[in-house]
């Protein structure tokens, strides 16, 4: 039997901080912030966790595209999967029910996200802030929550 821990991430406000937004001539080029990164590579080496994208950063992205935007942020050989995604009228929550309905072996899930509703979801929700991201504090909940499953 598989027993498998997801965390179901957003990007922005999440990885992607105030603190690194890098202005550009033409736009602003979206890199990972260096602690959010480091603090998320913490709680998958302490769970065991994948990742499954909920972000909006999903559309108009394969996973391939998006498992590369990980490793060239140094967070490598987790993301195994996207949530479905229905329209803008749907919220977060109900298209990661949606994953969910056809995932076996899992153990435990959360959700960590700055600002999605998640609906029936709302208890499994870590919520972060975009200035802040992954912060020590939220690292910390992570994994207390998806270690209590073992």
């Amino acid at each position: 039997m598989i027993c498998l821990k997801l965390i179901f991430l957003d990007i922005d406000g999440v990885l992607v901080t105030t603190n690194s937004l890098i202005p550009s001539d033409k736009y602003f080029a979206h890199t990972f912030d260096k602690t959010c990164v480091q603090n998320l590579i913490e709680i998958l080496n302490a769970t065991g966790a994948k990742v499954v994208i909920s972000s909006s950063w999903r559309e108009g992205r394969t996973l391939a595209q998006l498992q590369s935007i990980f490793q060239s942020n140094g967070i490598e050989d987790c993301v195994i999967g996207l949530t479905p995604s229905f329209n803008d009228e749907t919220i977060r929550g109900t298209e990661i029910k949606a994953y969910l309905e056809g995932c076996n072996g899992l153990e435990c899930f959360v959700i960590i996200d700055d600002e999605e509703k998640m609906g029936d979801l709302e208890p499994f929700l870590i919520e972060t802030e975009f200035r802040t991201g992954i912060t020590e504090s939220v690292k910390d909940e992570v994994i207390s929550r998806l270690m209590k499953a073992n």
